[in-house]
């Protein structure tokens, strides 16, 4: 009976710490599935995070596609560009770089975390070469549109000093133009005493035999520095001072009157321009 009563409590020890052994058996398997779904989940949402930020690169290279559209058609104007429209362009320009850059950089960050894990997906790694191909195209866009700008600036740059140029040249035959015209209407005159013309080197005294017969006439060399100038177009009457009058300068009588009173003139009025200054431009009055 005792003996019975053994065997039967060893077979009752030896189920329960069966029991025991499947029991915790069972409590590690389940831990190591909840371990490895726990890690299967992680790594799907390392995955979505990575499909996420590529999706956002992507939403930014097609925005930079229609803002670069724009920017290209406003660069291509004919003509010149206005300051503001130019401003426009460079500072559309500097966002495109900048927000390329920042897009580069994700995608770079994304390739990196691939490497590091491994990960085999072709999905996401074909999505990530495609963002690189579409980054390093539009970079290309840019440059090529700088250099079309910058070409295009140098070559309104050289327009605008030919133009500058050929104005300066007309300006100067402009002006030429305008000094032969004016050349052709001057005339000069002086009005003095004797000794004040004989001074300014304005007359000289020729003929006569021991200064008997001499007459004074306008000196060859007259300095044209100790005359008035005037335009014949608009001048018709000289003031005169003095008691006696007389013309040195040649002019037919019938082309001018002496105005005022005859013995003492307080002008000569020229009554025939054409005739008057026809023989001489320079015209000298000698008074006493």
């Amino acid at each position: 009976m005792k003996r019975s009563l053994l065997v039967l409590g060893i077979f009752v020890i030896a189920t329960l710490v069966g029991c025991n052994n499947k029991a915790e058996q069972k409590a590690r398997e389940q831990k190591l599935q909840d371990s490895f779904a726990s890690l299967m989940m992680a790594k799907d949402s390392e995955m979505e995070k990575l499909f996420q930020e590529l999706n956002e690169v992507d939403a930014a290279l097609t925005e930079i596609t229609s803002t670069y559209a724009g920017v290209s058609k406003a660069a291509n104007t004919t003509g010149e560009i206005s300051k503001d429209t130019k401003a426009n362009i460079n500072s559309k320009i500097a966002e495109i770089k900048d927000i390329l850059e920042q897009n580069k950089r994700k995608v770079a960050n994304v390739s990196s975390q691939l490497k590091k894990t491994k990960n085999q997906n072709t999905q996401l790694q074909s999505f990530v070469t495609n963002l690189e191909s579409r980054i390093k195209e539009q970079e290309e866009q840019i440059q090529a549109l700088n250099k079309e700008l910058a070409a295009k600036n140098q070559e309104i740059q050289t327009l605008n000093k030919n133009l500058s140029e050929q104005k300066n040249i007309n300006k100067q035959k402009d002006a030429q133009i305008l000094k032969i015209e004016d050349e052709k209407f001057t005339a000069y005159f002086a009005v003095g005493t004797k000794t004040e013309l004989l001074a300014k080197n304005l007359i000289d005294r020729k003929g006569g035999f021991l200064w008997i017969g001499r007459s004074s006439v306008v000196a060859n060399n007259a300095n044209f520095e100790n005359l008035t100038k005037i335009d014949i177009r608009n001048t018709q009457e000289i003031p005169l001072t003095g008691a006696k009058i007389k013309l040195v300068s040649p002019h037919p009588t019938d082309s001018y009157s002496l105005e005022g009173d005859p013995k003492k003139p307080t002008s000569i009025r020229i009554t025939n321009p054409e005739q008057f200054w026809k023989s001489t431009r320079c015209m000298v009055i000698m008074v006493d």
